[in-house]
C-alpha cells in the first residue's frame, strides 16, 4: 500500500515483508520515496544484524528511504504466547542504504530528514528500477544459452 503524507509517497509494510525485495521495488515503482516497516523482530543469535542488513538492503533495492521501526527489547519480560518480543534496532536508511539514524534495544525516538530529491538522485545514478523491468520480462531461458 502506498499513501501520501505531506506530498511524500509512503509505502507501508510489516515485519516479515522486509524479507521480500520485490515488494519494496514494487512500492518504489508505485511512487514511494519512503517505505515504512514496523516489526517485532525475534531475538536470537544474529537476529539484530539480520534486521539491520535487511532494512539497508531494501533501501538500496528500492532506492527509497526505509524507516524500520523495531519493537524495543522488553528486557527479559516473558510472554506465554511465544511470539517475538522485539530486539529494538530501529533505523532510517537512505536510498543508498546508508544508516542515517539508529536506535539501540531500548525505546527511543528517532528523527531524520527525508529529502525526496535524494531519492530522485539515487534513482538517476542507480537505475535498478528502470532496469528491473527489463530483467523481469526477459526470457531467462534464452539468456542462459
Amino acid at each position: 500500500m502506498v499513501i501520501t503524507v505531506n506530498d511524500v509517497r509512503v509505502g507501508l509494510t510489516v515485519c516479515y515483508d522486509i524479507r521480500f525485495p520485490e515488494l519494496y521495488t514494487e512500492l518504489a515503482r508505485r511512487g514511494a520515496s519512503l517505505i515504512v516497516v514496523c516489526a517485532s523482530w525475534g531475538s536470537g543469535s544474529g537476529k539484530l544484524d539480520q534486521w539491520t542488513l535487511l532494512a539497508r538492503a531494501r533501501a538500496l533495492d528500492s532506492t527509497s528511504y526505509v524507516a524500520a521501526a523495531g519493537q524495543a527489547d522488553p528486557g527479559g519480560t516473558l510472554t506465554s504466547s511465544g511470539a517475538p518480543t522485539g530486539v529494538g534496532g530501529s533505523l532510517v536508511a537512505s536510498p543508498l542504504g546508508q544508516v542515517l539514524v539508529s536506535a539501540g534495544a531500548e525505546p527511543q525516538l528517532l528523527v531524520a530528514d527525508i529529502d525526496v530529491e535524494n531519492v530522485t538522485a539515487a534513482r538517476d545514478s542507480i537505475a535498478v528500477l528502470r532496469n528491473h523491468s527489463d530483467f523481469v520480462h526477459m526470457d531467462r531461458a534464452q539468456s542462459l544459452k
